[in-house]
């Protein structure tokens, strides 16, 4: 029988040699793998948990906002921390037709963007609060002040302007301030609310999100899309609708 090993044993030792260096080798490896996985793994929860509470903070403000709408607040202040986000206002606009007028209606009421540094946009919009993955994934957080039942329509659109551009790693103090409120139905040519069994349309293509205004309506609010289109809703067969829009002022003061 031939040996593999030299008499001296050498054979055998440079054999071990090379399996301890293999298997140090594997081990130096796998502990880089896990470190750089983990690391990784680690800031996807750091940035999950981030935009998470800037998503949470968004909701607040919307309420915060809503008193303009709902209370006539003439102002209010509210300070949030935006861990290195940003903050802009985009340009969006619907186009509203109630069928005991004449002609259709374009209220703009833009949106305002919080961008978080995973790319993620929390945004509201005309009572709305959208979640925007940069992945274009959305989901809607919190559906707008409309509606559409037995007791007729109610669209209550919220303007928010302002020369908005705002990003900081600390506090921020946002000042919004009632600027005005417009009913486009009823209106002087039309003091009453009553449309005798009539329609109101809704036309989202002008919306700087309208993906997921079209879920809006089809999904949370129920309207039913227009034959023919696919970015228009309507409510039909109802005896009243109010229309409205109220203007908000919002700027960063510190």
């Amino acid at each position: 029988m031939i040996s593999r090993y030299a008499p001296d044993g050498t054979g055998r030792a440079v054999s071990d040699l090379v399996a301890f260096t293999l298997v140090f080798s594997i081990i130096i490896s796998s502990i880089g793998f896990l470190t750089v996985g983990g690391f990784t793994a680690l800031e996807g929860v750091r940035d999950g948990a981030e935009t998470n509470t800037a998503e949470a903070t968004m909701v607040g403000y919307a309420e915060t906002l809503s008193d303009h709408r709902n209370e006539r607040a003439p102002r209010r202040e509210t300070t949030i921390k935006l861990q290195g986000h940003s903050l802009a206002r985009q340009p969006s606009s619907f186009v509203v037709n109630v069928s005991a007028v004449p002609g259709n209606e374009t209220l703009s009421t833009g949106a305002f963007v919080r961008t978080t540094s995973s790319d993620t946009e929390l945004v509201y919009t005309s009572g709305a609060v959208f979640r925007v993955e940069d992945n274009g994934g959305v989901r809607i957080v919190r559906a707008p002040p409309f509606r559409c039942d037995a007791n007729g329509a109610h669209l209550s659109f919220v303007q928010v302007t302002g020369d908005l551009n705002q990003s900081s790693s600390g506090r921020v103090t946002l000042r919004s301030q009632l600027q005005d409120r417009s009913l486009y139905f009823p209106n002087q040519t039309s003091a009453s609310a009553a449309t005798d069994n009539g329609t109101v349309s809704v036309n989202v293509s002008g919306t700087e999100y309208t993906d997921a205004w079209k879920r809006t309506f089809e999904r949370d609010l129920g309207w039913t899309a227009v034959t023919g289109t696919d970015e228009t809703y309507k409510c039909s067969g109802i005896e009243q609708a109010v229309v409205e829009n109220t203007s908000i002022d919002i700027q960063a003061i510190s």
